[in-house]
């Protein structure tokens, strides 16, 4: 069974919160509710749903002198641990780094985590440039040992998943949920278009080949709109544009539709043509062996004529 292989590096400004989410942690991996709450009423009562997912499995909790490893398994459509990283950012939580094995496709990705907000690693490390030796210490070993080595030790972290700009996680996290939630409706939409497809008689294939169709066409006519918007704003000419912008918004739509129809269909055309070719050669082949059949009769025909023809009664 496929999974996720979570590690999240947790740095705490404050010595007592390391210490004290360490103990809420240890407990929860432990089972003991009871005293995980305890500890987390020391917190400010932080939430333990929010800051521990029942789904999660195989977790693992160690603490060092300047942070606290997290390490756990979910599936591979369960969520990033954003949840518990928004929690923890608004109890103390000054740093993190979370690192994902998918194991699916076998890549590894991070990503860099800062006052509350997802950060690309280059900005992280350039605010904390002490602790890339106990997020990435190939890096630094290698470095050490030799200089040419850095240069691939560096290509095992660029996996690193970076946002154009900062993006605070409880922002990022509503992003992720928008996502889903669209994905799961888009799904859903087309799991009930092909029903009703199919209970109307009609091919499910079919069905969604005109979406692509009528994709396509929206997408030529919004071209044709924006180019017609630009034209009468920039150029003189009010009535020339809007002539030219209705023609392309007919042409537009019909020439990607037509586009997108020759790209589905393609291959279908190709396999009828090579189809017309074989019939062909075989008809070639039909016409060789009607001259084969012919050409044992023609013989039989000269062998006829050459023998002597038996003599007549009566002479």
């Amino acid at each position: 069974m496929s999974q996720n292989a979570h590690t999240l590096h947790l740095f705490f400004e404050d010595p007592i919160k390391l210490k004290t989410f360490q103990l809420v942690y240890q407990y929860l991996v432990a089972d003991n509710t009871e005293q995980a709450e305890r500890w987390a009423d020391k917190l400010g009562g932080v939430d333990l749903g929010a800051l521990w997912d029942a789904q999660w499995f195989n977790q693992q909790v160690s603490a060092e002198r300047t942070h606290l490893l997290l390490r756990f398994d979910t599936g591979t459509h369960d969520d990033l641990p954003l949840r518990a990283l928004e929690t923890l950012f608004a109890h103390g939580l000054q740093a993190a780094v979370l690192e994902v094995f998918y194991d699916q496709v076998g890549e590894t990705e991070r990503m860099h985590f800062d006052q509350g907000q997802w950060v690309s690693r280059k900005a992280f490390f350039a605010a904390y440039p002490q602790w890339r030796a106990v997020v990435e210490p190939a890096v630094e070993r290698d470095s050490a040992s030799d200089g040419n080595a850095e240069d691939s030790s560096e290509d095992e972290y660029c996996h690193s998943k970076d946002p154009a700009k900062p993006v605070s996680v409880s922002k990022l996290r509503q992003q992720e949920a928008e996502r889903k939630q669209e994905a799961q409706e888009a799904a859903q939409a087309f799991i009930d278009m092909a029903r009703a497809m199919g209970k109307s008689g009609k091919s499910p294939v079919q069905g969604f080949i005109a979406v692509l169709l009528l994709r396509a066409g929206f997408k030529g006519l919004l071209q044709a709109i924006a180019f017609t918007v630009v034209t009468v704003l920039l150029f003189k000419g009010l009535w020339l544009w809007l002539g030219l912008g209705l023609v392309l918004a007919i042409v537009l739509p019909l020439y990607y539709m037509l586009s997108e129809y020759k790209d589905i269909h393609g291959d279908d055309d190709d396999s009828d043509a090579e189809g017309g070719d074989g019939d062909g050669d075989g008809g070639g082949n039909d016409d060789g062996e009607a001259q084969l059949a012919e050409a044992p009769a023609g013989d039989d025909a000269d062998d006829a004529a050459n023998t002597p023809k038996a003599p007549q009664a009566g002479h």
